[in-house]
């Protein structure tokens, strides 16, 4: 993996045509741009003098809170500051990230965001009192969660094709589980529907577990899945695995071919976690903070723990972090707008 500095991040050199969104990150990292060059050095060196706030959008104990606590604990060994978790709960993501989104913009607050509060909630929920693309500063995109799409033991179907096959025999007859509606295993299925012109009917569930439960008993055909949790059930012939929903095959399934792979050009799923700080924080105080999650990635322990758990470590710079988020926007708007999920 190449972490090699090169350069200020593109969106400083963005044109406005990019939108205004970026226009903004642009307006404000080169408010403090003009001395930069001069003042970076010994800006960079000061910070931080204090621990720094990592808010975590769940509860302790969880993949999400272990990860925080994994990798903040490795930045905190080359910012020589500690990294204290903040656990704040609440509408999927959105309380953490609002709070972070408000915090003094000095990078001492940062949120360990994921997808919800970043790409899903706020279009789904217009009406939020943040927005993720203006008032949320890239630093990295640490990894991606890995998910699978797995079936019930008995569906006569085998892969994607034989899954839209399937659908498409039977009408608003093939159901999918999910931990809820908006999430990003459900906008999974939605995004199935309109790209192979089917319709999966989503049954929503109160946690990924009960929706597993119900695929081994056969009510239910479909669950858009952790791998973590869908490994044990796979291995055990309970469920069978169609296909994962990624760029490339997850790590801990390797022989599970991608819906890509399975002649779905484009459909690509990111259920990612980030870091980023409030909107006008520092260039040099991102370059600062990204340095360090940059070796913290690196570390071997950090990336076999992520393997364990069933992520994909990425680690990017905050311009490709940047674009990520912008592109997630631009996908699952197009999704829920199709989908008719948007509340008004």
């Amino acid at each position: 993996m190449n972490f090699t500095f090169t350069g200020l991040p593109r969106f400083l050199s963005a044109a406005p045509s990019q939108g205004s969104v970026f226009a903004r990150w642009k307006a404000a990292l080169l408010a403090c741009g003009a001395g930069l060059a001069l003042s970076t050095p010994a800006f960079a060196q000061s910070f931080p003098s204090k621990p720094i706030r990592l808010v975590v959008p769940f509860a302790a104990g969880g993949v999400t809170d272990v990860m925080a606590r994994l990798v903040g604990g490795e930045m905190a060994k080359h910012l020589g500051q500690p990294l204290v978790i903040d656990n704040r709960l609440g509408a999927g993501g959105a309380i953490a990230a609002e709070f972070v989104a408000k915090a003094p913009a000095d990078g001492y607050t940062l949120c360990f965001c994921t997808t919800g509060p970043m790409a899903l909630i706020p279009i789904l929920d217009p009406k939020l009192a943040y927005n993720p693309l203006r008032d949320l500063m890239p630093v990295s995109h640490l990894h991606n969660v890995d998910n699978v799409i797995i079936a019930r033991a008995d569906l006569p179907a085998n892969t994607i094709p034989q899954v839209v096959a399937l659908a498409k025999a039977n009408p608003d007859k093939i159901t999918y589980g999910t931990p809820g509606i908006g999430g990003p295993q459900h906008l999974s299925g939605e995004l199935m529907n309109t790209m192979a012109g089917i319709k999966l009917v989503h049954v929503p569930f109160k946690g990924e577990a009960p929706s597993i439960t119900d695929l081994m008993g056969g009510q239910i055909d479909l669950v858009f899945a952790s791998v973590l949790a869908a490994v044990p059930h796979i291995k055990s012939g309970k469920v069978k695995a169609i296909a994962v929903p990624h760029r490339t095959r997850a790590k801990l399934l390797p022989d599970v071919p991608t819906v890509a792979e399975s002649g779905y050009t484009g459909y690509e799923i990111s259920n990612f976690v980030g870091i980023n700080a409030p909107a006008g924080t520092p260039a040099a105080v991102i370059e600062r903070l990204y340095a360090a999650v940059a070796a913290a990635i690196a570390t071997p322990a950090v990336q076999e723990r992520m393997i364990t758990e069933g992520l994909t470590p990425v680690g990017s710079r905050p311009e490709a972090y940047a674009d990520f988020l912008r592109s997630e926007h631009d996908k699952w708007a197009r999704v829920i707008k199709q989908a008719g999920l948007t509340r008004q």
